[in-house]
């Protein structure tokens, strides 16, 4: 039995839409492999650390204050740091960061955060130096959490701290309170970002996934 001239149209209709689909999905996986190859690249160079790392059992004979509180606690976080400008500048700054110091009860004593208004983060040399300026009472005083790596500090792949403390030191009325606890142990290591070339191809998948099921929602001619 011989078409209609109608029924040839229909056909042709859906012949149409199915290539029309099948060239929008093509066109938008290559305008997205496009953009990922054509990205920045100093907009790699920003790079996400996870910081951890463990506090000696005691504080510095003397010290007072938070200090004493941190023996045996420990402290984890994340910061960013432009790579590209480690290690032959001798002072970079941290475009963000978050750490949180914590007791043998996993209490927050302390938190060095880039939001907190005075707060600044820097990589020195070989050393990751965070600092809070810190008011009591009406006495001001200032508090770090300095780590000490080998030579040529980059942070990539990882890096193990050999050295280093936290201190802090308050003006007081009656004086200076001061407090040292050393850092028995401290890791840093990129967070693993996937491949912009993987985000676009995850990206067109999600997009051919969608045109499937929009077809099978379609409505029978």
């Amino acid at each position: 039995m011989k078409s209609t001239v109608g029924e040839n149209q229909s056909m042709l209709t859906t012949s149409f839409k199915k290539l029309s689909q099948a060239t929008a999905v093509s066109a938008l996986g290559i305008a997205m492999l496009a953009t990922a190859g054509n990205a920045p690249a100093h907009a790699a160079t920003l790079t996400t650390f996870n910081l951890s790392g463990q506090f000696v059992p005691q504080a510095i004979s003397g010290s007072t204050g938070v200090a004493v509180d941190l023996g045996n606690g420990n402290f984890l976080g994340t910061y960013e740091v432009d790579i590209a400008q480690l290690p032959t500048a001798t002072q970079v700054n941290l475009t963000s960061w978050l750490v949180n110091l914590r007791d043998t009860s996993n209490n927050i004593l302390r938190t060095f955060s880039s939001s907190l208004l005075g707060h600044t983060g820097q990589v020195v040399g070989n050393n990751l130096v965070f600092t809070n300026p810190v008011g009591v009472n009406g006495n001001q005083g200032i508090e770090n959490l300095t780590l000490t790596f080998p030579a040529d500090f980059t942070g990539i792949p990882s890096a193990e701290a050999f050295g280093q403390r936290f201190d802090s030191l308050l003006l007081t009325s009656n004086g200076i309170a001061a407090g040292i606890v050393n850092v028995s142990s401290a890791t840093v290591a990129p967070v693993p970002v996937p491949e912009p070339l993987s985000l676009a191809g995850i990206a067109v998948i999600g997009a051919t996934g969608l045109l499937m099921k929009r077809k099978q929602k379609a409505p029978v001619a």
